[in-house]
């Protein structure tokens, strides 16, 4: 009888392993490898789509100097950004707009993606500010004349104090008043606007100001992270009926930052389980939710939502997707959602994040896949002081996108981060991301190899939009 349980019991154990190692193996060759050339090939098909948007990418409150009435300035006056850094005048992009239409020209871009500063337009609630207005028309309209094309972000990361002092995007009334301060927008730049991005890195703002809680509003509670998620989605929604109720032409999407996660030991089934815990959490539950209408969000250690929300399905015309990095993930029960992340193995930039191009088409494949949406790159970019990675990562980052539309992906544009240094957020003024060096005492701007480089490509996506 010993003799039999004993037999039972190592036919058990074994049949485990192998189903074990088996698992592993075939999460191993889930999806196919990818592997870039050195050196690269022709970074462009030989046929592009019509239209495609060769453009760069920015920020109000990292470029324009002056927003004082919002949460991240209080923030900064707080002491909470590296070296106690305040934005200030960031890179005074707001009295230097023809300046600097004049650098995107130079360029050869035929795109710009840049946010207006809520905060600044309605300083306080239901009161609009008739000359920040003015700005952003007069600032479209350069833009149009110079052959670039807006694309309008309507939030990235600031919020209003007063719209803060309510619960931010946890507030009753954010998607309301949200939503009415997009309708606002398409009612007075729709005329010239027809690309809109309703949120920056939801994904983000939801993970540094509510999981990891190193954000405005500085809060480490998966609870209340669930709420945001439900907020920022709401406020998706609201914010694109308001436009289409204004422009029912308008293009509208959202723009996702999306990491690669792929799991530290390969042989850790553990580790798999934490890597596509990230993945579906971070990467894909905002579009996700779009897909089914329904506010949808699962992950270890956090409420689950599950809602029906009128007007979500169908809200997004296209995707945004923001690529930076690639993350090794470990299981860890001690962590948010039982994630551990780290570095990629390749080689990093001064932030410390792992420069791997072949990410991107990965990403782009799985998207694809997912949603079926058209495309737009709506960041990438490096951190590079020296301006000695920049060339190099973003002719391979070109490269990622060039097979992508070789393969029949949709991707109808790239924006490169950043046009100019800027204000990097709790990184303060650190971080350098530009195409053009901004001395921060003058505020000149001066060309990098990168501007040569970007400048070099853009004749082969067709001019003009």
């Amino acid at each position: 009888m010993l003799r039999t349980f004993l037999r039972a019991t190592v036919g058990l154990l074994l049949l485990i392993v192998v189903a074990y190692f088996t698992t592993c193996l075939w999460l191993q060759v889930g999806e196919e490898e990818v592997v870039f050339p050195d050196p690269l090939g022709e970074p462009w098909p030989s046929s592009m789509p019509s239209g495609f948007l060769w453009g760069t990418a920015t920020a109000a409150h990292q470029i324009e100097g002056g927003n004082v009435g919002n949460d991240w300035s209080r923030f900064e006056r707080a002491g909470k950004v590296k070296d106690g850094a305040v934005s200030g005048q960031a890179s005074d992009h707001w009295n230097r707009v023809g300046q600097d239409i004049e650098l995107m020209a130079g360029l050869g871009a035929n795109a710009y993606r840049f946010s207006i500063e809520w905060s600044r337009l309605e300083p306080q609630e239901g009161s609009w500010s008739e000359e920040a207005w003015q700005h952003y028309v007069d600032e479209v309209e350069q833009l149009v004349d110079a052959g670039i094309r807006p694309m309008v972000t309507l939030l990235h990361f600031t919020l209003p104090a007063w719209i803060e002092e309510r619960g931010g995007v946890t507030a009753p009334d954010f998607a309301e008043r949200f939503g009415r301060f997009a309708g606002e927008a398409a009612r007075r730049l729709g005329s010239q606007v027809d690309l809109w991005c309703t949120l920056n890195e939801p994904n983000v703002q939801m993970h540094q100001g509510y999981v990891e809680g190193v954000w405005p509003p500085e809060i480490r509670d998966t609870a209340r992270a669930a709420e945001a998620f439900a907020g920022l989605v709401r406020g998706h929604a609201a914010a694109a009926a308001a436009i289409r109720r204004e422009e029912s032409e308008a293009e509208i999407g959202m723009a996702v930052n999306l990491i690669v996660f792929d799991p530290a030991r390969q042989w850790s089934l553990p580790d798999w389980i934490a890597s596509r815990q990230a993945d579906a959490g971070f990467n894909w539950a905002f579009y996700d939710s779009i897909q089914a209408g329904r506010i949808s969000f699962r992950l270890a250690g956090f409420p689950t939502l599950d809602e029906p929300l009128e007007g979500l399905a169908g809200s997004a015309d296209y995707m945004g997707i923001n690529y930076y990095r690639r993350n090794i993930v470990r299981f860890d029960p001690k962590a948010p959602g039982w994630v551990r992340l780290g570095p990629g193995p390749g080689p990093l930039s001064d932030s410390g994040v792992e420069i791997y191009p072949e990410g991107l088409l990965r990403l782009l494949r799985r998207a694809h896949e997912r949603y079926d949406l058209p495309i737009f790159i709506t960041e990438n970019g490096v951190s590079d002081a020296a301006g000695t990675l920049r060339p190099a990562f973003l002719r391979s980052h070109v490269h990622a996108v060039g097979r992508a539309l070789a393969e029949g992906i949709p991707v109808r544009g790239y924006f490169h981060w950043s046009l100019l240094d800027n204000f990097e957020w709790s990184e303060g003024f650190g971080p350098r991301f530009g195409l053009y060096r901004v001395d921060y005492e003058t505020f000149e701007r001066s060309p990098t190899a990168a501007s040569l480089e970007f400048a070099r490509l853009a004749p082969a996506v067709g001019g003009k939009p």
